[in-house]
């Protein structure tokens, strides 16, 4: 069994961060408002025009995002310098080392890898491009605590470079069966079967429930 499998961990920043939709959506409402107070209040055609300018510039802002940005990739937003490294009987988060002894469940929701293009709503102005850290680990501790963190995928289906790992935490009663199956992409009837069929009896009959 290879004894290591490391992710980089992604850090969020903290603070404020201005978006393409905060900024395209501030100048419409922005328009609109001055336009209708400027109507409404003070009939004043010019303060009325520039209302409408501004919202006429948003409208033209989101055609332009939303023809250039589905071609881009997201901003990272944070870094990458922390390691997440599974290992046989032990989990590290960067300097924190964690055995499998102190842990009651592990779990993953894995749906991102780097250049992964994603739909979007049709007023939604980001770029259509992942940067592969929607990942998630988190780890349920037998005291209760609970440690989740974000890392990074680069390709589909990376993760499957865990298979031996995860069948080793599915030994030891660390992951649930249907949890498993969905982590290595078995999802038809007849593949479950068959995965069944590859597990040690002890495991197959033991740990499904």
């Amino acid at each position: 069994m290879k004894k290591e499998i490391e992710f980089k961990i992604f850090t969020k920043n903290k603070g404020f961060t201005l978006s393409v939709n905060i900024v395209v959506y501030s100048l419409l409402f922005i328009g609109i408002g001055i336009a209708y107070l400027a109507r409404e209040y003070l009939d004043n055609s010019t303060i009325e025009n520039l209302g409408q300018g501004v919202g006429i510039l948003a409208c033209m802002l989101m055609i332009y995002f939303k023809i250039t940005q589905a071609s881009k990739r997201k901003s990272l937003n944070g870094n990458l310098n922390k390691k997440l490294r599974f290992r046989t009987r032990e989990i590290l988060i960067d300097d924190l080392k964690i055995e499998l002894n102190e842990i009651k469940k592990i779990e993953f929701y894995i749906n991102d890898y780097f250049d992964k293009w994603e739909s979007q709503a049709g007023g939604d102005f980001a770029p259509g491009r992942t940067n592969g850290t929607s990942n998630v680990c988190e780890l349920t501790l037998i005291n209760g605590h609970k440690t989740k963190v974000n890392f990074q995928l680069m390709y589909e289906n990376e993760f499957l470079k865990m298979r031996e790992l995860l069948l080793q935490y599915y030994s030891e009663n660390k992951i649930h069966f249907l949890k498993l199956i969905e982590y290595l992409g078995i999802e038809k009837y007849e593949e479950i079967q068959e995965f069944k069929k590859t597990l040690p009896p002890t495991l197959a009959i033991s740990k499904m429930g």
